[in-house]
């Protein structure tokens, strides 16, 4: 009777043992599963960073490449712009439309390099065909001296100018361009410049103001 009992106390161990070791098989293929998905799981959220980071750089270059474009068309259409202004200027100034007058226009001033030396370049005109006159044109720069508080301003012969002021036998137009020396320690705030007929007294006088850091500004 007591081998019958331990026999039979015997099975049911092995029985509930074996169930023991298949719920255990299970739980650890459940985990090896989960582990498995999450594995993908990671594997598709890198992979979808990497997408997310390549859509990113390609609409930063879109957008760059996008914005360069649109500036170049600004570029050009300014550009033509002042091509057709040009071309506009030089048919008025052949046909002579209007009155008899000098101009000023494009007005520049150019560093060299050295301190206090500039180049002041500039265009004289005068429209129509009318017989050539003589011209005279002056530079003044105001601005404030070393330890001075008053505006002051240097005129031609203060400025040294290397050129000669005469321009003989003017009609239409004609280039200029004159070097100017500013004394050491001198703070420019503004650039006249003047023209005027030498020999006749039917033309008016023209003269034209610049913000001499403007003027700077433009040529960079």
């Amino acid at each position: 009777m007591l081998i019958l009992v331990l026999v039979a106390g015997g099975a049911w161990l092995v029985e509930n043992w074996r169930e023991d070791i298949r719920d255990t098989v299970d739980a650890q293929r459940g985990i090896e599963g989960l582990r498995d998905d999450l594995e993908q799981a990671l594997v598709a959220r890198q992979a979808a960073e990497e997408a997310r980071r390549h859509a990113e750089q390609q609409l930063e270059m879109k957008t760059a490449e996008l914005a360069a474009f649109s500036g170049d068309i600004e570029r050009q259409e300014a550009e033509l712009l002042e091509l057709r202004e040009e071309l506009a200027f030089y048919r008025r100034l052949a046909e002579g439309g209007g009155e008899d007058a000098l101009g000023i226009r494009s007005l520049q001033l150019q560093r060299t390099g050295q301190s206090g030396v500039f180049d002041v370049v500039f265009q004289l005109y005068r429209p129509g065909l009318s017989r050539s006159v003589d011209l005279r044109w002056a530079l003044e720069v105001e601005g404030y001296a070393t330890g001075e508080e008053a505006l002051s301003t240097l005129d031609t012969d203060a400025l040294g100018l290397e050129n000669d002021r005469l321009v003989e036998g003017f009609r239409l137009l004609r280039n200029q361009r004159a070097r100017i020396h500013l004394p050491e320690g001198f703070e420019p705030v503004g650039l006249t410049l003047r023209a005027s007929a030498a020999n006749d007294e039917d033309l008016e006088p023209v003269s034209e103001w610049a913000d001499w850091d403007r003027l700077l500004e433009s040529t960079q």
